[in-house]
């Protein structure tokens, strides 16, 4: 059976111009990108060798080669790392330098955006009791949060009293964290009330004193508490204030910190995760053995449902989002239009990681990564990248009404379907201009991938593919159509 797939114009003259500048953001615009690093941002105190000591706060700098543009909207992406330096958490991943945190920088700016690979300050105790572990990682995400906000303070700065050296839209920024960095983003999206802080679980059983003391180490914006040797403000009179949060992993340390009226939110996360829940359970920190509990947090899964219904996410429902992505999303995480759910153990932990081989914990992280390449993590890098852009582009430009789905001249049809070995794509009217085709599988992992093709016909082959329902997305320039196809 032979379905054609008729490209139908969205995109109305009077409309033009916005679409444009939105389809820059959800997909690549660019092709190089230049990066400025150990970019000071701020001073506070680090705890890492017990007394506390004056230490730079650093973030490197990505932005498109030759981009002209001098209104851009940033992104701030939060390394993972279990709020231990990379090696003391006994892994070969934890700093802004992490191969899948520069690639993920390198993606938001191909796109269009700035983005700033934040370092922040680490350090607690893994080795103590529970009160002592919890007080101290907590206290951990506390400070994370504070450099967070320093970072969002510092740009603002930056645009307000320096010729807007880094050519940023400060009304329109993004935190994107990744595991350790997920925790970072969350809490700064929700955790803004003293009472947030004082509940239960919050509070030292010993001594009946919450673990976080704001008249110690300062407010939510890292401003007050005890100026000796616990805390130092930076850019005082700036907004700490962001457009919305995303996670890749991590989870928020109570659900109800997430209120009606608070910023969108959109998270990815595998089902699976064996250090973070999927829903409401305990926080389980990698690199000890057997991992410790620190805390009952709560996952994607439980946000984005919360977010839905309480219509922090509103956004994201009309218009709906048609691509392969959001698809594939949707038929495995019980329709929640903000959330990618990963399936498989292989998937639970940060399958889009990668490192050297040769690293000294690398086989602390093949016991929770175990299929773990540079090849694999681009495909889940790109998923992760598909998902999120379109979602971060409706939220700094609603006017335009993204879906993901875009315009061009003439038909595409992908046949047979069902098929059995084959799959024929036809690119009809496109006059000599090169497309893409990209075969997803259904849970948004990219499974083919051609590019450059200019003939009018193209087939795909099966090869080991196992039955089930695939995506043929076919792009050109800002051009994109998704068929859906089933193998038998």
């Amino acid at each position: 059976m032979k379905k054609n797939l008729q490209f139908l114009s969205l995109i109305a003259a009077t409309l033009f111009a916005g679409n444009a500048m939105a389809q820059r953001y959800v997909t690549n615009s660019f092709t190089n990108v230049s990066v400025t690093p150990n970019v000071v941002y701020g001073q506070n105190y680090s705890v890492l060798t017990g007394a506390p000591v004056m230490s730079d706060l650093k973030l490197d700098f990505y932005e498109p080669t030759g981009d002209t543009e001098t209104a851009r909207p940033l992104v701030i992406v939060l390394h993972t790392g279990s709020f231990l330096p990379k090696g003391l958490n006994q892994s070969p991943t934890g700093a802004r330098t992490d191969s899948s945190i520069v690639e993920m920088c390198k993606e938001f700016a191909k796109k269009g955006y700035v983005a700033a690979a934040v370092g922040y300050r680490m350090g607690w105790n893994p080795q103590g009791d529970q009160d002592v572990r919890t007080g101290t990682i907590l206290n951990a995400v506390y400070r994370g949060m504070q450099d967070t906000k320093n970072a969002i303070r510092y740009f603002r700065y930056m645009g307000a009293t320096s010729a807007n050296t880094y050519k940023i839209d400060t009304n329109r920024i993004v935190l994107c964290g990744q595991g350790s960095g997920g925790y970072i983003s969350l809490a700064c999206g929700t955790l803004n009330k003293p009472s947030e802080i004082l509940l239960l679980k919050f509070i030292n059983q010993t001594t009946q004193m919450p673990y976080v003391i704001q008249q110690a180490v300062g407010d939510f914006d890292g401003f007050g508490g005890n100026p000796a040797y616990n805390n130092a403000n930076n850019y005082a009179g700036y907004s700490s204030r962001v457009n919305m949060t995303t996670n890749y992993g991590g989870a928020m340390g109570d659900s109800s910190w997430l209120e009606a009226g608070e910023v969108p939110i959109v998270g990815m996360q595998g089902k699976l995760d064996p250090f973070a829940p999927y829903k409401t359970g305990g926080v389980y920190v990698p690199g000890t053995n057997p991992p410790l509990l620190v805390v009952e947090a709560s996952g994607s899964y439980d946000v984005a449902d919360r977010a839905s219904r309480l219509g922090v996410n509103n956004i994201f429902k009309t218009p709906a989002f048609t691509d392969a992505y959001s698809t594939a999303a949707a038929s495995n995480s019980n329709g929640l239009t903000a959330l990618f759910s990963f399936n498989g153990a292989a998937n639970g932990s940060a399958p889009w990681e990668w490192w050297d081989t040769t690293d000294p914990f690398n086989a602390n992280g093949l016991a929770s990564n175990p299929f773990m390449s540079k090849a694999r993590a681009l495909l889940y890098i790109d998923t992760v990248q598909n998902f999120m852009a379109p979602r971060i582009a409706r939220v700094l430009y609603p006017s335009t009404g993204i879906t993901n789905t875009f315009a061009t001249e003439g038909n595409v049809s992908v046949y047979p379907n069902p098929a059995a070995d084959i799959l024929n794509v036809r690119v009809e009217g496109l006059n000599g201009a090169a497309y893409a085709i990209e075969m997803l599988d259904a849970t948004g992992r990219v499974v083919r991938n051609e590019q450059n093709l200019t003939a009018q016909s193209y087939v795909v082959n099966r090869n080991e593919l196992s039955n089930g329902v695939y995506y043929v997305k076919v792009t050109s320039g800002l051009n994109r159509k998704v068929a859906k196809v089933v193998l038998y």
